[in-house]
């Protein structure tokens, strides 16, 4: 099995619900992370919007069923896909700031989280953004003062007042984005994201309002995917790369989680790690 690394930027704000019941103020929560308490996207919520993406197209049903296994309406085929989702997790959200429109927030806990992904499951990523990463997570950060890296007085992000740190992002800026904040894990964890109020109208009169927590436009989340080497080099042309060129370069726009209808959930998902021809 060889596993890929992916990258998914959200283009609009998106809700992919956790299905859990709350009786609190936000009615409908998104998924997260059971450990760190971030935002996340489940492997089977992932797993199913690639699916209805590449159904769309044409001539894929040989693709489809190689990558995500039989349809659901197939009760007498009992195989499995050949590829094997793992969880997305948040890499960067935007917040709001007084100078720009807003910085790309990170921690290095999350940054560490994901050079423990590329090293565990050895994954081939070029050595030299591995490295600036490396270098990027090992910044000391304190608390209620988050890193910026442009020489700008007076900036505040959200509540917290922010401190200039003279540190090269270019190395990472295609991989994070521009204007990087780097907060500890502690206020990472504990920004807070939008709720919007929904209402549901029947002739015109509002029968009910809830409220749906969403992530904001520009966050980035990083995921994998594992797949199998064993094949001739015809089989590959189709599947392996069949599905891969479509994320190559510019990337593809997916839809991920529910309210479609009204603009959630669409996003850029674009390769990042190299594939390496099996010896």
């Amino acid at each position: 099995m060889k596993v890929e690394l992916y990258k998914i930027e959200t283009l609009s704000n998106l809700h992919v619900g956790s299905g859990d019941i709350n009786f609190g103020v936000v009615d409908n929560q998104v998924q997260r992370d059971a450990i760190t308490g971030l935002p996340s996207i489940n492997s089977s919520s992932l797993k199913g919007a690639f699916r209805e993406f590449f159904e769309n197209m044409d001539d894929t049903k040989n693709l489809v069923e190689y990558i995500f296994g039989p349809s659901n309406g197939d009760n007498n085929n009992h195989q499995t896909g050949a590829y094997s989702f793992f969880e997305a997790s948040l890499l960067t959200r935007p917040v709001r700031s007084n100078k720009k429109l807003y910085f790309n927030a990170t921690t290095p806990d999350v940054i560490k989280n994901l050079l423990d992904t590329i090293d565990n499951l050895n994954i081939d990523i070029d050595e030299e953004t591995k490295k600036a990463l490396q270098d990027f997570s090992n910044l000391n950060v304190q608390n209620s003062k988050p890193l910026i890296f442009e020489d700008i007085k007076g900036v505040i992000l959200e509540d917290y007042e922010a401190s200039y740190q003279n540190f090269d992002t270019s190395k990472i800026e295609e991989f994070l984005g521009q204007d990087l904040a780097l907060f500890s894990y502690e206020d990472f964890k504990t920004l807070e994201l939008p709720v919007l109020a929904r209402n549901q109208l029947e002739n015109g009169e509002s029968k009910n309002l809830w409220y749906e927590e969403i992530v904001p436009k520009k966050s980035t989340f990083y995921f994998s995917i594992a797949k199998p080497t064993n094949l001739d080099e015809k089989d590959k042309e189709q599947k392996i790369n069949g599905f891969e060129n479509r994320f190559n370069n510019e990337g593809s726009r997916v839809q991920f989680g529910a309210n479609k209808s009204i603009g959630y959930g669409y996003s850029k998902v674009t390769k990042v790690s190299k594939w390496a021809k099996k010896e």
